[in-house]
């Protein structure tokens, strides 16, 4: 055999065993991975990235723990009814639909972790309400107010992707205790976590355990560090308190407001969400936790054309790295209304000059 053809039966078994390799590699599935990010895909300014996934490079072992990360989402006052003597609200939910109302803003809690809103109006049959006195006053005007929803109403929050609600509020005892009761089977048929004054939650969110707790007016220093100290012995790795308090349509923090706020970080709380007020307040980094002191009026059946419609959505992002767990907050400017000149019960965000507006009037308190 001539040297020639012998190099020529070389290069081709050489070309052949070159494609079985390749060939063997696509079958294998053998190629390389890089590390892939899957985030929220929100357009709102840079929204922070809920989960890492991670898929290893050739033969490379992954660490024991990659960082963890949870973005929880937290909205204002959720009223789903109007008050006593109105159906302006149920109105609207039999035209519309559940799915209505939260519709302006079920992309961002429907790519967030997990949300949180303050539901201020009990789903109830109860008929017996509360004394608060008088309902009116001398002249006809209303001066005490009662708020319930039908149970079905909780397929708004539901439909809306909402997981969780705080309790602790001036209005969960509008119809007494039953009330209370009836609404907290409600929430928990429906699978939706709450939290409300002795009755904590710690909620594990993509590994990080976030313990949740809530009063309202009626906290001090030394209930906040007991409950708090609670939460600690029941896993919490990091701690949100939200607090209903503070005066109504003003846009500074009360003494009764700051002392509650202090007091739980004071104790190891990392952030501090409020409401109350019915109008949004600004924020705080005090010792190195966010307070933010009032989210304003969200989804609020309590009033069909409020003067300030301003709202808000405070995000905060949990990351655990080596260090320990970070707490990084966000602000996402809403309106009560998708409606001008009244109010639809439909929240939406914000855009362009509106919302410029929002962070210029947030920016002045």
């Amino acid at each position: 055999m001539g040297n020639r053809e012998f190099k020529c039966k070389a290069i081709r078994k050489a070309l052949v065993l070159l494609m079985t390799a390749v060939m063997l590699t696509t079958i294998l599935g053998c190629t390389p991975k890089k590390a892939t990010l899957a985030s929220a895909n929100l357009d709102f300014d840079n929204n922070p990235t809920s989960n890492i996934l991670f898929a290893p490079e050739g033969d490379a072992v992954l660490p024991a723990k990659t960082e963890q990360r949870a973005l929880i989402s937290f909205a204002g006052d959720t009223c789903l009814s109007s008050m006593q003597g109105s159906s302006a609200f149920n109105s609207v939910y039999d035209a519309e639909g559940a799915e209505y109302f939260l519709s302006g803003v079920k992309d961002i809690f429907a790519n967030d972790d997990y949300t949180v809103v303050n539901l201020e109006a009990p789903f109830t049959t109860a008929t017996a309400r509360a004394d608060k006195g008088p309902a009116e006053d001398d002249k006809g005007n209303p001066i005490a107010f009662w708020f319930k929803a039908p149970l079905e109403y909780v397929e708004i929050l539901k439909l809306g992707s909402v997981e969780a609600c705080n309790l602790a509020n001036n209005h969960i005892l509008d119809y007494g205790n039953a009330g209370r009761q009836e609404t907290e089977k409600t929430l928990a048929d429906a699978e939706i976590d709450f939290f409300i004054w002795n009755t904590t939650l710690v909620k594990e969110v993509n590994g990080i355990k976030i313990g949740f707790f809530g009063f309202s007016f009626d906290s001090d220093a030394a209930n906040i560090k007991q409950i708090i100290d609670q939460l600690k012995a029941e896993g919490a790795e990091t701690i949100v308190a939200y607090f209903h308090d503070g005066i109504e349509g003003t846009y500074q923090p009360s003494s009764s407001q700051k002392n509650a706020a202090y007091a739980a970080i004071d104790n190891g709380a990392a952030a501090v969400i409020m409401s109350h007020p019915h109008v949004i307040q600004g924020t705080e980094e005090y010792n190195g936790a966010f307070i933010a002191w009032s989210l304003g009026n969200f989804c609020y059946g309590g009033h069909n054309n409020p003067n300030d419609k301003d709202s808000m959505i405070v995000q905060l992002e949990f990351v655990r790295s080596a260090e320990g767990i970070t707490c990084t907050p966000k602000l996402i400017p809403c309106s009560i209304t998708s409606t001008s000149g009244t109010n639809d019960y439909r929240p939406q965000l914000l855009e362009g000059t509106e919302a410029q507006r929002w962070q210029d009037k947030v920016d002045a308190m």
